[in-house]
């Protein structure tokens, strides 16, 4: 078994070894994890968003990898071009080959280097499901994780929805790309209830993961079942605690994506006016927050577009996930310009 932090960057992950000698690659912490809702604990351990890293002067490189309950898709890419998407049988360790492409070097190195990875650097981005890392050879060739100076130099926590934690085309891996930045994508599909657990792991990672910025799409998944006040005294318990753990940095709060909730039939059925509510509720704590590194994104301005959602009429379609992510990368491009080379 090859795994060594010296070796391969885990990226956005949390290992846990199996009985079986292979590693679960979890977003979230296990003890975190534990603290929070029963969704939370099964959607914390999704890959989606995790990534491999390694640099390796092999000309081939084999790794081995497989995804418990669901069929695994994983990009694999050189820097930050994308050289192609594998589909693993569900529960079957897999063996992928990975071999540069020589047609990169046909390009000048300025061009090639512009888009904050380097080429150098082999990376292998996990979709949806609970994927788990078996091994690596290469051959006997040189193998280590990649060095700061080869990767993008501002990193970006972004919590939120199923929306947010969406797949490898959802709009924060859209914008990540665009913007050229390090994502760690902490989304909770149907699970995102802003509690103190998920908050105090963030304050711990902004020095851990050497965060400059955090995003925070929050409400859709707690409308039904809290209310304005629970809610409002969970935001405040973020903001205070993210500000206080990272002085200056940009925390940015959006408000609830465009969703059939903003035009209803019924202004009375379950989640309506509560989504009123918290949406205000997040107005309001910026408002009185008085704080220039506090920012707020209304969530139908990234969604303009009611007619790209799909047909539940909740969730963004893939077009409506490249949309926000351009348009939200413009936002994020202005709150953090100096980022940008």
């Amino acid at each position: 078994m090859k795994l060594s932090t010296s070796d391969i960057q885990f990226h956005n992950a949390h290992l846990e070894a199996r009985p079986d000698g292979s590693y679960q690659i979890a977003r979230y912490p296990r003890d975190v994890l534990n603290q929070m809702n029963d969704g939370a604990r099964r959607t914390g351990i999704d890959s989606c968003g995790a990534e491999i890293r390694f640099h390796t002067t092999a000309p081939t490189t084999r790794i081995t990898l497989s995804c418990e309950h669901a069929e695994g898709e994983v990009q694999i890419f050189r820097g930050p071009f994308l050289c192609e998407t594998v589909k693993l049988e569900k529960g079957v360790p897999t063996a992928i080959d990975l071999t540069p492409n020589d047609r990169l070097q046909e390009a000048t190195d300025d061009i090639l280097e512009s888009g904050g990875f380097s080429t150098s650097v082999w990376r292998l981005l996990l979709g949806r499901g609970s994927f788990r890392y078996h091994f690596i050879n290469t051959f006997g060739h040189s193998l280590r994780a990649p060095r700061p100076e080869e990767l993008p130099s501002v990193n970006w926590l972004a919590y939120g929805s199923s929306i947010t934690h969406s797949h490898l085309a959802g709009h924060p891996y859209q914008a990540s790309r665009l913007l050229h930045w390090n994502l760690h994508a902490k989304g909770l599909s149907g699970s995102c209830h802003l509690e103190p657990a998920a908050t105090d792991y963030f304050a711990k990672q902004i020095k851990e993961s050497n965060l400059d910025i955090i995003t925070a799409e929050l409400g859709v998944n707690m409308r039904v079942w809290y209310s304005v006040e629970e809610f409002t005294q969970r935001a405040k318990y973020f903001i205070k605690t993210l500000r206080a753990a990272a002085p200056g940095k940009p925390i940015v709060l959006i408000t609830i994506f465009t969703n059939s909730a903003h035009y209803s039939r019924d202004t009375e059925r379950a989640g309506v006016q509560t989504q009123i509510g918290f949406d205000n509720s997040l107005r309001k704590l910026h408002a009185d927050a008085n704080d220039p590194d506090l920012h707020l994104i209304e969530g139908t301005e990234l969604l303009p577009d009611f007619t790209l959602l799909n047909s539940d009429v909740l969730h963004p379609s893939p077009s409506g996930q490249a949309l926000m992510g351009h348009l939200l990368a413009e936002r994020l491009r202005r709150i953090l310009p100096q980022s940008i080379d």
